[in-house]
């Protein structure tokens, strides 16, 4: 059975068997709707500090702990609801503003799938593993808009339903380190594609 605290240690554990550490780490109670929010932005290694526009690609993980998932938890009667883990890519590439936004989804798209080739040989790769956008923010300078930012955002969701009957003791941690250990493989391969030869102070680290 899971319970919230097994999740929340449970993804700790993993983040740190795959090389990735936490920059921001938030834990919030929504006492109206009865329910806790877990984030955290996990990091490959690299050079600190980070300065402006050099921050290597980062995922945020983030899953919404329901009253019915802590009745549940509890050995209650009662239907748990949906469980899962969503995860938000996020690539700074602003050094490249220059190339068109299908060119960059292409080659966000084709790190993906060297990553998970990478990490998960046996599962055959999906033509779209994440559903990704580009993001582009402007500011004014005189009177032409200047580029503030760009950056590559790639979103999925982790269905952990599957789990909440699984009698295996391990079953929950093993399922969350899977799932981190591809995490962390498509950081290095995102950092490999768009900040190469440690630009931004990023240094490639192979956790797959």
């Amino acid at each position: 059975m899971i319970s919230y605290e097994e999740l929340a240690s449970g993804l700790e554990d993993s983040w740190l068997l795959a090389g990735l550490h936490d920059h921001v780490l938030s834990e919030s109670v929504q006492p109206d709707l009865l329910e806790r929010v877990y984030r955290v932005e996990l990091f490959p290694e690299h050079a600190e500090p980070l300065l402006e526009g050099s921050s290597p690609p980062w995922v945020e993980v983030s899953f919404t702990w329901t009253a019915s998932h802590q009745l549940h938890s509890e050995g209650r009667e009662t239907l748990p609801g949906i469980l899962e883990l969503a995860w938000t890519y996020t690539v700074d590439v602003r050094n490249q503003s220059d190339r068109s936004d299908i060119d960059l989804v292409r080659a966000f798209n084709a790190a993906v799938r060297a990553a998970l080739r990478r990490a998960a040989p046996d599962l055959p790769t999906p033509t779209e593993y994440l559903a990704v956008e580009v993001r582009r923010g402007y500011t004014l300078s005189g009177e032409r808009p200047t580029t503030a930012y760009v950056q590559l955002v790639g979103t999925n969701v982790t269905d952990l339903g599957d789990l909440w009957n699984d009698r295996a003791p391990n079953a929950v941690r093993d399922a969350l380190r899977d799932e981190l250990i591809i995490a962390a493989a498509l950081l290095h391969s995102l950092g490999e594609a768009f900040t190469p030869s440690g630009l931004g102070g990023y240094r490639a680290v192979d956790t797959a």
